[in-house]
């Protein structure tokens, strides 16, 4: 098994997550960091940690920084031609528990249908949920599930729609099948985009409760402004024109027509204009074109109906959009109000 990590100026919490990795109960590791153009001391960092731990440490560099899915990407490329059956993702601001891998890799064991495993992500501080799953709403929205919720109680194991890249088991053949990582996303939803062609090839993806990370949730975005609210805004549109069937455009769509508008304003109004209306344009742009030629492939090769994927998509707002869920109980007070005077 090869664990991909990829790392762009994470020198000061990369250690502690190499390490983590080092101290897996599962038998045969080989670590790949993947090195994004970084400039701060990250290249000392692995070669002092190729010294101290006792597992296998491949460092790839890449001269730049080409986001999450072009790091990752190098990394499963180089797993792949070494013959790896399973490829684990790891975010270079995580911890794992000694037997995280271990329990993914039973998951995908016991659970032939899945080409996914993917674990429970707390905080680092272990007090709150990071993610139990991703989803994909109605509304047209990937979020998080139980996204800072208390940790306990521990919400049980099940298929969830989407694996979150930052701590997850792929095996190989998956990557055979579908494909790598689509690096026009560079960063966010490149996961769920990716689990949404596994489960429309009909490999399903699965939530283990007992393989715990705890992950520094935002310190490579973070630092860097607008960032986070650029890539939302240029990655969703393309999740769904590549990857909804047609048949659940009815449901979806409009309503994404409605709460893309919205969290536009809402950015507009937090003075976050200019990343909004660039990820905006790039999304418009990139929906139009590399989306529908991706869609083309996509939809070619799919294996399930669309009422296997109407069940899996979260049929509500995402529950942390608190803005966008009092607009609409003010838009449903206001219809209810003129049909009463209508009456």
């Amino acid at each position: 098994m090869a664990v991909v990590v990829p790392n762009w100026n994470g020198a000061d919490r990369l250690a502690d997550s190499v390490r983590s990795l080092a101290r897996q109960t599962y038998p045969d590791l080989s670590i790949v960091v993947v090195d994004n153009g970084s400039t701060d001391d990250s290249v000392q960092v692995l070669d002092r940690l190729r010294r101290e731990i006792g597992r296998p440490l491949v460092v790839l560099r890449n001269a730049t920084n080409l986001g999450f899915a072009g790091g990752v990407n190098t990394g499963i490329r180089h797993a792949l031609a070494a013959g790896f059956e399973f490829v684990a993702l790891f975010n270079n601001d995580a911890v794992a528990e000694s037997d995280w891998l271990e329990h993914l890799a039973a998951a995908l064991a016991e659970h032939p249908d899945a080409g996914i495993a993917t674990s429970r992500l707390l905080m680092a501080d272990g007090k709150t949920v990071d993610s139990t799953g991703d989803f994909l709403s109605v509304w047209g929205i990937a979020f998080p599930r139980d996204r800072d919720q208390p940790a306990e109680p521990v919400r049980p194991s099940g298929y969830v729609f989407s694996a979150s890249g930052g701590a997850s088991l792929y095996r190989a053949t998956l990557f055979d099948r579908i494909g790598l990582f689509d690096e026009a996303y560079f960063a966010y939803f490149e996961d769920v985009d990716l689990s949404f062609r596994a489960q429309l090839a009909g490999l399903r993806v699965f939530y283990r409760s007992d393989a715990v990370t705890y992950h520094d949730q935002g310190s490579t975005s973070g630092r860097i402004p607008g960032f986070a609210v650029e890539q939302m805004f240029k990655n969703l549109p393309m999740l769904l024109v590549k990857n909804l069937p047609l048949r659940l455009w009815p449901s979806v769509v409009p309503r994404f027509l409605l709460i893309y508008p919205l969290l536009l304003a809402n950015a507009v109004r937090r003075g976050q204009w200019r990343p909004a209306l660039r990820g905006f344009a790039a999304g418009v742009r990139l929906s139009l074109g590399h989306s529908i030629v991706e869609r083309l492939r996509i939809q070619r090769g799919r294996t399930v109906d669309a009422g296997y994927l109407r069940e899996l998509i979260w049929p509500d707002l995402p529950p942390g959009m608190v803005i966008a869920r009092a607009a609409r109980e003010r838009a449903r007070a206001a219809i209810k109000k003129l049909r009463t005077m209508i009456r």
